[in-house]
């Protein structure tokens, strides 16, 4: 490897971006519309390039999925799965995570599996 790569790579590594996340219901909207999608049995991922250099996130749980204390347990579990995997994402994208329905009886571990899968199908993983 050349220096200059070596010295890429260190800075990549002690640089851990920050996610933002997203609030608004217009920036959802923006993504719904022109981003793309990949999706597995329990969450769908929809995403855009953005013209911010760090990465915005929000998630989605609905209803249908359970009631409040599952909504948001499925909340901090995606929101935890996603900052273990930031130093690996890609800079520079907008993210919505939905959480489908049977999603409640999801555990960190298959959480963070199916957010690496999503997240490799969409090549935002370095």
């Amino acid at each position: 490897m050349k220096e200059k790569d070596v010295l890429k790579e260190k800075e990549r590594s002690q640089k851990v971006q920050r996610i933002e996340r997203l609030r608004k219901n217009y920036q959802f909207q923006k993504i719904y519309r022109q981003g793309r999608s990949v999706a597995t049995a329990k969450t769908v991922l929809y995403f855009k390039k953005s013209r911010i250099g760090s990465c915005r996130a929000g998630i989605v749980v609905s209803k249908k999925v359970g009631k409040s204390v599952v909504r948001h347990r499925l909340k901090r579990l995606y929101r935890e799965a996603l900052h273990s995997l930031r130093k690996y994402l890609k800079a520079g994208y907008d993210l919505v995570i939905i959480a489908r329905k049977g999603a409640d009886k999801l555990t960190y571990w298959d959480v963070l599996a199916d957010l690496r899968k999503l997240l490799v199908k969409g090549k935002l993983l370095w």
